[in-house]
């Protein structure tokens, strides 16, 4: 069995997969102080909990974009699980082309996304990733990952915005139920929420008009089914894309 590990800024999503299907997931906050043991006891004990037995895990891939973890979760796998993980990077053989100034510098999710993102329209797609920040990831129908956009998330902007303006503070993420707010904190949501929106659909247009073909636009994230479905572009949700992305990485080494 594969267990594929994403690393992200605010969570980390653990997926096992039994051949190709994904036998169970769940997240976890991404605790940038974690040490091996704390990280070692709460990954096999939610695996414990889920009726995965660990010993069953012959593989392990990993995209971290927090330099600090991605070490902690090596020695981690080493030391509860007897496995030496595959770091997902654009150094490995990958199933598409990156297409980047420095390929280097893309970040592993978005490399799993994009992997993932292509093989599931097989064409040209554009993937919106809402988490920390939110990401579009743009491959042609020939498989080449040719870059994106990165803007800050829902979730980030808020918090900013509460830390830097000493009489707004924290709403919660969700549609409101009027554009025009008639309190601070309906304003705020408002304000979050189709400003989510509407950077998502304008980018996505501009990006559609600089490619100059069309493309398949599909979204995953944690906050994916919080803001896709008002989206006027994005046609389906894939929340596991980023584990399945992993998976077929990991596959595509052996080919």
């Amino acid at each position: 069995m594969l267990m594929a590990i994403d690393i992200g800024n605010t969570n980390t999503v653990v997926g096992v997969f039994d051949g190709i299907r994904l036998i169970n997931h769940f997240r976890v906050a991404s605790n940038h102080s974690f040490t091996i043991d704390e990280c070692g006891f709460i990954i096999t004990g939610l695996l414990e909990r889920l009726n995965i037995d660990k010993d069953k895990i012959d593989q392990v891939a990993v995209a971290s974009v927090v330099p600090s973890l991605t070490p902690i979760f090596e020695k981690m796998l080493n030391r509860y699980f007897q496995i030496t993980p595959l770091i997902i990077s654009s150094k490995l053989k990958l199933p598409i082309k990156i297409v980047y100034h420095d390929p280097t510098a893309v970040g592993a999710d978005r490399i799993a996304n994009a992997v993932a993102g292509f093989s599931r329209v097989n064409g040209a797609v554009i993937i919106v990733d809402f988490g920390t920040s939110t990401n579009f990831d743009v491959v042609t129908d020939n498989g080449s990952f040719v870059g994106g956009v990165i803007a800050p998330g829902p979730r980030t902007s808020g918090l900013e915005l509460a830390r830097k303006a000493a009489r707004l503070f924290e709403v919660r993420l969700e549609k409101p139920e009027r554009v025009i707010g008639r309190s601070t904190a309906e304003s705020i949501k408002s304000g979050l929420f189709y400003g989510a929106i509407g950077q998502v659909d304008l980018i996505v247009q501009l990006i559609l008009d600089e490619l100059g073909f069309s493309a398949k636009v599909i979204a995953t994230g944690g906050l994916a089914e919080d803001f896709a479905p008002h989206s006027r572009f994005i046609e389906s949700i894939y929340p596991t894309l980023t584990l399945d992305g992993l998976r077929l990485i990991t596959d595509y080494q052996t080919v």
